[in-house]
This record gives structure tokens, C-alpha cells and sequence, in this order.
């Protein structure tokens, strides 16, 4: 089966946003455990700077995760495509909650899992046909 289309480039926004973008994120997490000064942008609302740490190493890790499975799915067959996705949305759905829980909206995270919520769709069209 040939990507076509969005499934093509599926994989660079699970890379990019869910992994890159959402290391920035995670940094900026850990950055309320030290100071609220140091965070380049301010949450919404506050939290304990303890929260902020977890979460923040939360996001972190997911990244670093995103950041491989997006790569995986580059070249990767259909089997091995839908156990990748499963994954990315499982941890960019607990990413995203420890950033909403620190006081950052976790775009990235989100675009990740809506991203892998698609491709498993498109599976489960594919496979009952």
C-alpha cells in the first residue's frame, strides 16, 4: 500500500509537533519548578511548582517518544504502522493532560494524537473493506 496524501506526511507531524515542539513544552514545564520568571510564556493558571516539574518530565518523555515513533511511521508497513499509532496516541493523550495540568494548552500533543486517532481510522476503513 503507497501513502498518499495526508497519510504521507502523517509522520512529520507526529515528529515535528508531538516531538520537537513538545520538547520545547516540556522544558518549559520544568522551567515553573525554578522560577515562574523563567518561563518564556506565563501558564494560565498557577500551579505547584512540584506539578510543574512531573509534568513537565511527562511531556518530556513523550516527546522523545514522539519523536522515534514519528520516524517509525515514516517507512513503516501497515502492521507495524497501526501498533506505532497506538502508542502515539496513548502517550500524546497523557502528554497532553500533564500540560493541561501544569498550565499549557499541549498543541503539540494534541496535534500528535488527533494525527494517530485519523491513521487509526483510516486502518479500520482499510481493514474492513
Amino acid at each position: 500500500m503507497e501513502k498518499q496524501g495526508f497519510h504521507r506526511w502523517a509522520w512529520l507531524v507526529v515528529f515535528l509537533l508531538g516531538g520537537l515542539l513538545m520538547l520545547y513544552g516540556g522544558v518549559q514545564d520544568i522551567s515553573l519548578f525554578f522560577s515562574y520568571d523563567l518561563a518564556p510564556v506565563p501558564p494560565w493558571h498557577l500551579t505547584p511548582p512540584f506539578v510543574g516539574l512531573i509534568c513537565g518530565l511527562i511531556v518530556l518523555v513523550s516527546a522523545g517518544l514522539n519523536i522515534v515513533w514519528g520516524w517509525q511511521l515514516r517507512r513503516a508497513d501497515v502492521t507495524r504502522e497501526r501498533k506505532v499509532t497506538r502508542w502515539v496516541v496513548l502517550v500524546s493523550c497523557v502528554a497532553m493532560i500533564a500540560d493541561l495540568v501544569s498550565g499549557y494548552y499541549g498543541f503539540g500533543s494534541l496535534m500528535a494524537l488527533l494525527t494517530g486517532v485519523w491513521l487509526m481510522m483510516k486502518h479500520t476503513k482499510i481493514s474492513e473493506k
